[in-house]
């Protein structure tokens, strides 16, 4: 009996399109900056591309399958009206190019948390009507994070429709932004992770999980540091819990992360990390991610196939972690 190939599902790939490129040009004075938006330079042609153009490169680079999701800062820039029409341009631009490859392209929604009612509707529309497979947030939206009540709505939302929340880095919040920026190199490396790994342990911490138990997250970069520092987490939690007097979580924290949380590998794609996220969360939470293109996506492909793993852990994280995640069909 023949075995089938496993294919190569990459899950954090992000795309543009002119209308918001225009957009984050005009809040940046006409000229694009990191605050602002993805840099022009190397990565801005690839990102308007989501026809032809890619799909030839993932051939090239042995990718079976891109789940694309709007490039950082998303829509979240933006006042919630210009915000919402964007996001709907998006998801029908995103939606287009996956029916024209429905085989190449699945894709997450984005919609702004700055107005989450009408976030949480157009999310349905983006799932119900597009097909679109979860939604994508780029952590905070003004400096606030997704434990504020207020956002409640577009979190019912994402679980009530079975889709994964998929929180992606961006440049750290008022409250962070000036110890970790100071630092010039260490921007992506350190203060993007820091950042979004605060914003995943802010909910972890409010209970967001308690009120929202099947609400599932995602987060790339083997889960911006979190799961290598979960004992650690875990014991000093209780001691903290009981020096201040509050209520405890009914779970430790590690429990939430590990019912709640799913990694994705995208720019940690090296042997020891990887080595030990299996053995503290499993190779099912964990699926392959190349960020094109802000990575080199063959050299991200290249490392990925290094590591070594078991035929059975390759499968999972290349594959069939994501299908059931965004449920994508066999």
């Amino acid at each position: 009996m023949t075995q089938t190939r496993t294919r190569l599902i990459s899950v954090e790939e992000g795309f543009i399109i002119p209308e918001v490129v225009d957009e984050l040009r005009r809040l940046a004075g006409g000229v694009p900056s990191m605050k602002s938006g993805p840099i022009a330079g190397p990565f801005m042609p690839k990102l308007l591309d989501i026809g032809a153009g890619r799909i030839a490169e993932m051939d090239a680079d042995g990718v079976d399958i891109q789940i694309l999701s709007l490039s950082a800062p998303g829509v979240q820039k933006f006042d919630p009206d210009t915000a919402l029409s964007l996001a709907r341009l998006a998801n029908d631009s995103l939606s287009g190019a996956i029916k024209a490859h429905p085989d190449r392209f699945a894709g997450l929604a984005v919609a702004p948390p700055q107005a989450p009612a009408e976030a949480a509707k157009e999310l349905e529309r983006a799932v119900t009507k597009l097909g679109l497979k979860g939604l994508i947030v780029n952590s905070h939206t003004g400096d606030e994070y997704l434990d504020d009540p207020k956002f409640c709505p577009l979190l019912e939302a994402v679980e009530a429709l079975g889709v994964p929340l998929y929180i992606h880095p961006r440049e750290p919040g008022a409250g962070l932004w000036d110890g970790l920026m100071a630092m010039t190199g260490f921007t992506v490396g350190w203060a993007y992770a820091v950042e979004t790994g605060t914003h995943a342990l802010r909910m972890i911490a409010a209970g967001v999980f308690e009120r929202f138990p099947k609400l599932q997250i995602v987060l790339g970069h083997l889960g911006e540091g979190i799961p290598f520092m979960l004992q650690r987490i875990d014991n000093r939690y209780p001691f903290e819990i009981g020096v201040t007097g509050r209520t405890p979580l009914p779970r430790k924290p590690s429990e939430y992360f590990r019912t709640n949380f799913t990694v994705a590998t995208s720019g940690m794609n090296f042997a020891a990390p990887m080595r030990a996220a299996i053995d503290i969360l499993g190779a099912d939470r964990i699926m392959f991610a190349a960020d094109h293109p802000m990575e080199d996506q063959k050299a991200v492909v290249e490392e990925y196939l290094a590591i070594p793993l078991t035929d059975a852990e390759r499968r999972q994280i290349s594959e069939l972690t994501a299908r059931r995640v965004f449920k994508i069909a066999v």
